[in-house]
């Protein structure tokens, strides 16, 4: 051998070593993360097909494993929580083994625990975790729309809809967006059927009745379902429990109108703690005490109050319609009656308007000015005008000289408000 040839073949080595050493790694790195990568992809799929059984089965023996695979534990959550198959104590039981490094990741988990806890039939305790998700991110996906979908359920309209009014404010993509606001004036015309609220949380009721939101859904939906007696039964010790809950003594006298107990209305009304005296929402009530005494004057006042309270609650108007004409108060009467009347219309014209937005799949992302000029006016005309203002905004996005929103803008400002 050769001097030359040596010398060649002993600088040579390192080089061959080197790649051999590359390809090991590469080997090695193709070995541990391709089929963690492939294994979960191919889980992955089976789900987008719609096998959620079989694909919960294989990621079972893929983290036994791979029992430190953050990744795998949080799509267990996702899987274990489709509506298809839900596998809610699996869902939990694997979430709880994450560790989220961040608010974000820690919303996510929120918001699959309380998936988990929703088909647990734990209603409440899925809204602790959804109220958190929002709480660590305003937009954690889906999240907002599944608390808005239970307080629905629930009958909580109006908190629903003041949920629905924030996201709005902070959700970034505009179809989203627009179909959240969709769906905050959708609530205003789908009233919950009560027989449906009994079924769904009368058992929760039953095993903590100390809740107050799931005791005054129960009380409430029983007395809607003619099932007065029980109903009154519930709101009155959902009241014993919770004395100092405004929320508690309005359920418990609305319980007691709606049931046909005026006899007792006035004086359970004269019971309310000084503390509430002054609040808003039983101006209704003073309403229909005076009615039943037939102290006219005291009834419109107490109505008037109510329906600048609850602009949006048409049988309120119906009411102070009802008492003005019965004292003749022909101008406040001329001026109700407008009001009470355009109301009723834009009701009934608000479903179609609904479905036709909802059949629109750009809806938000293209300019449509007609369209939402026309749900403006109508939630308008139902007393929601920050939904009105909602829309409007929408038109002047696409179109800040359009006239027409410009000019509600200015009226619908608070205090420019009728």
């Amino acid at each position: 051998m050769s001097a030359g040839t040596s010398k060649r073949s002993r600088s040579g080595l390192p080089v061959v070593v080197a790649l051999l050493m590359i390809g090991l790694v590469v080997t090695a790195a193709m070995m541990v993360l391709g089929p963690r990568s492939s294994a979960l992809a191919d889980i992955r799929e089976l789900a987008r097909a719609g096998q959620f059984n079989q694909a919960i089965e294989q990621l079972k023996l893929y983290l036994l494993d791979h029992p430190d695979d953050s990744a795998a534990h949080l799509l267990m959550g996702q899987l274990a929580t489709e509506a298809d198959a839900p596998h809610p104590s699996l869902a939990l039981e694997y979430l709880a083994r994450l560790h989220p490094s961040d608010a974000n990741e820690t919303a996510r988990i929120r918001f699959l625990e309380g998936k988990a806890e929703y088909f647990r039939e734990r209603y409440d305790r899925a809204e602790e975790r959804w109220k958190d998700a929002l709480k660590l991110d305003p937009v954690v996906a889906e999240a907002g729309w599944a608390l808005m979908d239970l307080l629905d359920k629930e009958g909580r309209v109006e908190e629903a809809h003041s949920l629905g009014m924030r996201l709005v404010e902070v959700e970034p993509d505009p179809l989203d967006r627009a179909r959240i606001l969709l769906n905050v004036g959708r609530l205003d015309i789908d009233v919950v059927n009560p027989a449906s609220q009994v079924l769904m949380f009368q058992h929760l009721w039953k095993e903590h009745p100390e809740n107050l939101p799931i005791g005054l859904t129960v009380g409430q939906a029983l007395v809607r379902d003619s099932r007065g007696g029980d109903g009154l039964k519930v709101l009155e010790d959902v009241l014993h429990r919770h004395p100092d809950s405004p929320e508690a003594w309005d359920a418990w006298l609305t319980g007691l109108s709606g049931a046909f107990r005026a006899d007792r209305l006035a004086g359970e009304l004269a019971r309310l703690p000084k503390s509430m005296a002054d609040d808003p929402r039983f101006a209704e009530h003073r309403g229909m005490v005076s009615l039943a005494a037939r102290d006219w004057p005291a009834a419109i006042r107490a109505f008037r109050q109510a329906t600048e309270f609850e602009p949006f609650n048409g049988i309120l108007w119906y009411r102070l319609r009802a008492v003005l004409r019965a004292v003749g108060n022909r101008e406040e009467l001329e001026k109700v009656n407008r009001w009470y009347t355009s109301f009723e219309e834009a009701f009934k014209a608000m479903r179609p308007a609904y479905q036709e937005a909802l059949a629109i799949p750009t809806l938000g992302v293209q300019p449509n000015p007609r369209l939402y000029h026309r749900l403006a006016d109508l939630r308008e005309r139902m007393g929601r005008p920050d939904e009105a203002l909602a829309w409007h905004r929408m038109v002047l996005r696409d179109d800040p000289h359009d006239a027409i929103s410009r000019r509600a803008m200015e009226r619908l400002k608070p205090g420019n408000r009728r």
